[in-house]
C-alpha cells in the first residue's frame, strides 16, 4: 500500500512540474514577441533581406534629391535661363541693322574755310527715319572728272561713323596744297559726292552734286580728303 501510494506522489509530482516548464515556455515566447506573434528570427526568410535603418533611409532620399537637383540644374543650364543679351533686346544680336548712308538719306552742303588754308569742309545730316554709316571717306569728282580724289589715310578713325536720324558726319577737303606741289590745276564749279559701299571698293546709292562757292574752287593733283568723321575739329584738324 505504502508503494502504490508512493508511486502516486511521483506520478502526480511529474505531471504538475510538467504542466509548470510548459507554462514557462509560452511566457517566454510572449515575452519575446511583445505578442502572440512568433519572433522575427523564427519566420521564414528573416535575415535574407534587413530593413534600412533610418540613416539609410535619409541618405536615399537625399540621394535621389539631389539626383533630381543635378536633372534640374542640367535643364536649366539648356533651355532655362537664357544667357545675358540672347532674346532680351540687348547684344550684337538684336542690334537693328544700319545700312550705308547715300545721297537718297543725306542732305549735303560744302563750305570753304578760313583755316586751314585751302580747305573746305564737307558736311552730311541723316534726314532719313533710320540710322546709316559713313564708310571710308566720300568720292568726290571735281566738275565732270573721273578720277576721286585721294583719301587722306592718316584720318582714318578707329570705328565707322553711324548717323542716327537728324545726325551728321563731317570730311575735310583739302583742294589745293599751299606750297604749290600739285599739277594740272583747273578752276571748278560742281562737287559730286558719292558714298563708299561697306566693302569699301566702290560707291553705292545716288550722288549729291553740290555747287562750289562763287567763282568757283581751283584744285590740282594735291587735293585729298579726309575719312568721315563726327565733329568738324576732327574733320580740320588735318
Amino acid at each position: 500500500m505504502r508503494i502504490a501510494r508512493h508511486t502516486t506522489r511521483l506520478v502526480a509530482s511529474a505531471a504538475v512540474l510538467a504542466a509548470a516548464l510548459s507554462l514557462t515556455a509560452c511566457e517566454s515566447d510572449t515575452k519575446n514577441t511583445g505578442s502572440g506573434v512568433p519572433a522575427a528570427s523564427s519566420r521564414p526568410g528573416a535575415g535574407s533581406q534587413s530593413a534600412p535603418s533610418s540613416s539609410d533611409a535619409n541618405g536615399q532620399a537625399k540621394g535621389s534629391d539631389a539626383a533630381q537637383v543635378a536633372s534640374g540644374a542640367s535643364g536649366s543650364g539648356t533651355g532655362g535661363k537664357k544667357a545675358p543679351g540672347v532674346g532680351a533686346g540687348k547684344g550684337s544680336g538684336s542690334k537693328k541693322a544700319t545700312g550705308a548712308c547715300t545721297g537718297a538719306q543725306v542732305k549735303a552742303t560744302v563750305t570753304k574755310v578760313d583755316r586751314p588754308l585751302n580747305h573746305m569742309l564737307l558736311t552730311v545730316t541723316n534726314t532719313g527715319s533710320a540710322p546709316c554709316d559713313a564708310y571710308y571717306a566720300p568720292y568726290l569728282r571735281w566738275d565732270d572728272g573721273q578720277a576721286a580724289t585721294t583719301f587722306l589715310e592718316a584720318s582714318k578713325p578707329q570705328a565707322v561713323v553711324t548717323l542716327g536720324p537728324g545726325e551728321s558726319a563731317y570730311a575735310g577737303i583739302m583742294y589745293q596744297a599751299a606750297d604749290g606741289s600739285g599739277s594740272g590745276s583747273h578752276t571748278a564749279h560742281k562737287l559730286g559726292v558719292l558714298f563708299a559701299n561697306q566693302a569699301g571698293n566702290g560707291s553705292t546709292g545716288p550722288a549729291v552734286r553740290l555747287t562750289l562757292p562763287k567763282g568757283g574752287i581751283t584744285t590740282d593733283s594735291s587735293a585729298w580728303v579726309t575719312y568721315w568723321q563726327s565733329t568738324v575739329g576732327q574733320a580740320l584738324s588735318w
